[in-house]
């Protein structure tokens, strides 16, 4: 029965999630899993086991995802989900995989740690730590480890000469 009034409580969140978001014309964000918890007093999901949230054309995945809703305001909007374990992130031009990841929603930033890789086209490149800002397309990969160095790897796209 505790498991029905959880499962109710987060389609009942996730359904006004959804309509006052279709009031601002914000996209919503579509989340499922496995298992799923709610902490009413913390404003905390927790989305356990093959858990996917999406948002238009970006995607996390992991094995478990904690959504932070605003604490301050009375509006169900998601301010942080945390990914753990085998985490993939996806847009419309890039993957991004690691082993843990904080997608902030307020910076529209999201930053994986340990492990990480980052495609885009058939460019390859690797490290421990990767930040990637939404807003400016701009992505920064490090290595927090002194004997380890970033790598990159560029595929050079080969040109049509039968044109000439």
């Amino acid at each position: 029965m505790k498991y029905i009034i959880k499962n109710i409580k987060i389609i009942y969140i996730l359904f006004f999630i959804s309509l006052s978001s279709l009031a601002n014309d914000v996209i919503p964000v579509d989340i499922i899993a496995d298992e799923m918890q709610w902490n009413d007093d913390k404003k905390v999901a927790y989305a356990i086991g093959n858990a996917l949230a999406t948002q238009g054309d970006k995607k996390i995945s992991a094995n478990k995802l904690v959504v932070h809703l605003d604490n301050e305001a009375n509006n169900n909007e998601i301010i942080l989900i945390e990914a753990e374990g085998n985490v993939i992130f996806t847009n419309k031009k890039e993957i991004a995989t690691g082993k843990n990841a904080k997608y902030d929603f307020i910076k529209n930033n999201i930053i994986i740690e340990d492990t990480v890789t980052l495609k885009k086209d058939d460019n390859i490149m690797k490290g421990e730590l990767l930040i990637m800002d939404l807003n400016t397309g701009v992505s920064q990969i490090t290595s927090d480890k002194n004997s380890d160095k970033v790598k990159m790897r560029f595929l050079p796209k080969k040109v049509n000469n039968n044109d000439e």
